[in-house]
């Protein structure tokens, strides 16, 4: 990619609610209506900003994300169902923690890493809403930057992560998430340069902006995952428009919410 593929577009955090800046950190408790046949996390863990390509913000998937019935799914990859009592803890848990804003109050004096990704995590209970953002919390465990109950939460997420890769099933639903990242015309490509693929919606791309995403599903998300068999977050196939510019690929599972 080029300096400005590289140049990274502040991503918007899975929330309705603004959560903070960079590097900013904030306690919501908003009405959250109930009704929707949509699916809603019971809680999300995921990772936004940080210094990545063009398109990776819109490509990464939460790591975590937990639903009332028990059903796990990481990294829109794979899913395991829990026991209600582990949905319980997990909920209590999280509750606990994000409810509390000063859980998101890095120490004084503690270092600053440049380029990292926020950790955002929000959870739902009784109609309402909690989240809070962690900038660099896994990189500054070993320094402590935040409070004992931010990295608390951080490992009960990432063991029941873990635990969903290691013995969960393959989440593959008929439905993906599409990314587009328009190239330079004067940009050489390594790759071969494909026709835009039949089946696959052309994206419209705004003035001036040259990232696009999509949500596919049915025939067209099919379409996509033939013509994109694996989802590659180092090398994205090079396919040519109906217009004649040179676009990147990518994409991922869409989870049961969005």
């Amino acid at each position: 990619m080029n300096r400005r593929s590289l140049l990274l577009a502040a991503g918007a955090v899975g929330v309705t609610t603004v959560v903070g800046g960079a590097g900013a950190a904030a306690a919501i408790a908003a009405g959250d209506p109930e009704g929707s046949r949509t699916p809603r996390p019971m809680l999300t863990w995921e990772l936004t900003g940080g210094f990545v390509p063009a398109g990776w913000n819109a490509l990464r998937a939460p790591r975590l994300v937990a639903y009332d019935d028990g059903v796990l799914i990481a990294d829109a990859g794979k899913r395991l169902r829990i026991g209600q009592g582990e949905v319980r803890s997990l909920r209590n848990h999280a509750t606990t923690v994000l409810r509390d804003p000063a859980n998101a109050r890095r120490r004084p004096g503690a270092p600053m890493i440049a380029d990292v990704p926020s950790t955002v995590f929000t959870a739902r209970t009784n109609g309402r809403k909690f989240s809070l953002q962690f900038e660099g919390l896994e990189e500054t465990r070993r320094d402590r930057a935040y409070p004992t109950p931010a990295y608390s939460l951080l490992d009960h997420c990432a063991q029941l992560r873990d635990r969903v890769n290691r013995a969960g099933t393959a989440w593959n639903p008929d439905a993906v998430r599409m990314i587009v990242v328009l190239l330079d015309a004067a940009q050489p490509v390594t790759t071969p340069v494909r026709p835009w693929p039949a089946g696959v919606p052309v994206p419209q791309f705004r003035k001036n902006e040259f990232l696009a995403q999509q949500d596919l599903r049915d025939r067209q998300a099919r379409a996509l995952q033939r013509a994109v068999p694996h989802s590659d977050t180092v090398q994205w196939p090079v396919f040519r428009l109906p217009d004649g510019r040179r676009a990147q690929i990518n994409w991922r599972f869409l989870l049961p919410h969005e």
